[in-house]
């Protein structure tokens, strides 16, 4: 239904078959892998899409890649291949988030980027275009 990571996929394994040893757990996604049924390439791509639609921030999606055993510099053309840049889809966000608060401040909207995994001066720049 989704991609899947192989560390995942591992994690996966042990849960729901913790009789396999760690050599046949780590054969058998060896063998999906060859087969195409798992790439790492294709879970970090859907990955980065699915969390960029969504608003979140360079940083984040880096960080959540490396939960899943990916290295930042790996799924970098994914990031790449976003015609968007981070502060227009940190305005984005900020508006959006805005819309739904009463009287939103300043640090508030800077709170809120920072947690979305925006860096500092993107945060900043886009805090500045919404709150004139």
């Amino acid at each position: 239904r989704r991609e899947h990571s192989a560390v995942e996929l591992e994690r996966k394994l042990i849960q729901n078959h913790p009789e396999l040893e760690g050599s046949e757990r780590r054969a058998l996604i060896k063998e999906l892998t060859a087969l195409g049924y798992q790439s790492d390439d294709r879970f970090a791509e859907m990955l980065v899409r699915s969390r960029l639609l969504k608003g979140h921030g360079r940083r984040r999606i880096e960080a959540e890649l490396q939960t899943h055993g990916i290295d930042a510099e790996a799924a970098q053309i994914h990031f790449e291949e976003v015609e968007e840049t981070e502060s227009s889809r940190a305005i984005e966000a900020l508006q959006k988030w805005s819309k739904s608060k009463q009287s939103p401040t300043r640090e508030q909207a800077l709170r809120f980027l920072a947690g979305r995994g925006f860096q500092f001066s993107d945060a900043t720049e886009a805090v500045n275009a919404i709150f004139r």
